[in-house]
C-alpha cells in the first residue's frame, strides 16, 4: 500500500496559486492532491462603471482605467486572491451601506469562481486518472462548504468531518479552527474540537490514517504567528516581530492519543515546515506547507507514504 500525495493550504482563491494546483499532478507526477482548507479569498472589489472609464480601490489605491486596461486590473484582482463585481455607481451607492446585501455579492462572485476551479478540475484531471480531496477552513463560509459537499464526486471529494478512501488509506479531515482575532466564519471552542475529533478519530484505523486537520497542534515549529497588540498591530521590539504558538491544544491532544501516520496541517502562513508529536505510541510527523497565495506562489509537499510510513517528503515552492 503507497501513495504519493501533493498537500497545500490556504489559496484563498488566487487564481494562479490555483491553476499551478491541477497542474502540480502532471508535473510533479502526483495521483492524489489534497487541500487542507481556506479556499476561498477574503475581499470583494467593487468596481465602478462610469461612461468609458472604471473606478476601484486596489490595494489601498485608488484607480481608474480605460476599457483597455480592464482586464489587466481583472487579472492582477484574481491573482491575489480577490474577486471583483463591476457595477453602475448607482448600483454601488445603494449597497455600500448594506452589509448583508454586501456578503449576499462576496458569496455569489466566491461560488462563481469556485465553480470554475472544479469544472477546470475535472477537465484536467480526469484525464490522467489523478484526484483531488479537499476539506474547507475557517475562513470559508458555510455556503462554501456546503458547495464543495454537494459538488463532491469521485474526481473532486470533500471530505470535511469525514473519513475517505485514499489508495486503502484513510483520510480524516476536519476544517474548524480554533478561536482567532478575526472572527472568522469557521470557528470552534477548544471543548468542542476535542469532542468532534475524539468522536471521527474513534471511527479511524490510526494504522492507515492520515488527518488533514486545517488547524495545527499546538505549541509547534507549525503553529507559530506574530503576536498581536491590543489594537491588532503586529508586535515588534529591537526590530524583531514576535511570535507565538497559536495552534489547537485539543488537535494537538487527539495527535497524541490516537498516534495516525501523519498530521497535514495549514493555517498559519509563516510557519512552514515539519513538527512531530510525541504520544505514547510514538512520534506523529506533522506539516504544515506554509502559504503566499497573495503573490501567486504555490507552497506544497510532496510526500511519499509506505504501508503505516512517511518514506520521503519534499517542500515545494513554485
Amino acid at each position: 500500500m503507497n501513495s504519493r500525495v501533493f498537500f497545500a493550504s490556504d489559496l484563498h482563491g488566487s487564481e494562479l496559486a490555483m491553476n499551478k494546483l491541477l497542474n502540480a499532478a502532471q508535473f510533479y507526477g502526483v495521483k492524489r492532491i489534497v487541500i487542507g482548507g481556506d479556499i476561498t479569498g477574503k475581499v470583494l472589489v467593487p468596481i465602478i462603471k462610469e461612461g468609458n472609464r472604471y473606478s476601484l480601490e486596489l490595494f489601498g489605491e485608488q484607480k481608474r482605467v480605460k476599457e483597455s486596461g480592464l482586464e489587466e486590473v481583472e487579472h492582477e484582482i484574481r491573482v491575489n486572491g480577490e474577486y471583483y463585481h463591476i457595477m453602475e455607481r448607482g448600483e454601488y451607492e445603494a449597497m455600500k451601506d448594506n452589509p448583508s446585501e454586501i456578503k449576499r455579492l462576496f458569496i455569489e462572485e466566491m461560488l462563481r469562481s469556485l465553480d470554475a476551479f472544479i469544472s477546470k478540475a475535472h477537465e484536467k484531471l480526469r484525464a490522467s486518472g489523478a484526484k483531488l480531496f479537499l476539506i474547507p477552513g475557517n475562513d470559508d463560509y458555510e455556503e462554501v462548504a456546503q458547495y464543495i459537499k454537494k459538488n463532491s464526486d469521485d474526481i473532486v471529494t470533500e471530505f470535511d468531518k469525514k473519513i475517505v478512501d485514499m489508495d486503502g488509506y484513510e483520510l480524516l479531515g476536519y476544517g474548524y479552527s480554533n478561536k482567532t482575532p478575526w472572527n472568522t466564519p469557521r470557528e470552534r471552542d477548544e471543548s468542542t474540537i476535542q469532542k468532534e475529533l475524539s468522536a471521527l478519530s474513534s471511527k479511524a484505523d490510526s494504522s492507515k490514517a492520515i488527518y488533514v486537520i486545517h488547524v495545527p497542534p499546538f505549541d509547534t515549529k507549525i503553529d507559530l504567528a506574530p503576536e498581536l497588540t491590543s489594537d491588532m498591530k503586529q508586535k515588534v521590539s529591537s526590530g524583531y516581530m514576535h511570535m507565538r504558538p497559536v495552534g489547537s491544544t485539543a488537535v494537538r491532544k487527539v495527535l497524541e492519543e490516537m498516534q495516525p501516520i501523519a498530521g497535514l496541517h495549514g493555517h498559519i502562513h509563516e510557519s512552514s515546515g515539519r513538527d512531530v508529536i510525541k504520544g505514547s505510541g510514538g512520534e506523529v510527523p506533522v506539516f504544515n506547507p506554509g502559504s503566499d497565495y497573495s503573490s501567486g506562489i504555490l507552497d506544497g509537499i510532496i510526500i511519499d507514504f509506505d504501508s503505516s510510513k512517511i518514506t520521503r517528503y519534499n517542500f515545494t515552492k513554485g
